[in-house]
């Protein structure tokens, strides 16, 4: 008798436990989509200073260069972040950008460009 008391009691402590673990969990669905939001922004912010290749001084090589690079790790970094946001409202231009991205790797490439921005690889 005795022991199958223990046993009850030892069920009902083991089920409020995981009651308090999981109301005191973390809950990574919130905090993610917090990041997820505040990246949407800062990349938006970002997109709309992004240099343009058709206004680049096609002569001037370090320019030309610099805005293809600047473009790369901007297509990257949309990667990224569409990567761990699926759900971002960036998600309907990801393979715009990943094309460009493609694209002016490839010029850079071509154009013999070296790396020139330190920072964000993606």
């Amino acid at each position: 008798m005795i022991l199958k008391h223990c046993k009850r009691a030892g069920a009902a402590l083991s089920g409020a436990l995981i009651a308090i673990g999981l109301a005191t969990a973390p809950q990574p669905a919130l905090a993610q989509g917090s990041k997820c939001i505040d990246e949407a922004a800062s990349i938006r912010r970002a997109e709309s200073q992004l240099p343009r290749l058709e206004v680049a001084p096609p002569g001037d090589q370090q320019i030309v260069c610099i805005t293809l690079e600047t473009n790369i790790l901007f297509a990257r970094r949309m990667s990224a972040h569409l990567a761990q946001c699926p759900r971002s409202p960036h998600a309907r231009n990801g393979d715009t950008w990943q094309r460009t991205g493609s694209q002016y790797t490839a010029q850079f490439g071509e154009r013999r460009c070296k790396p020139a921005i330190r920072g964000y690889r993606g």
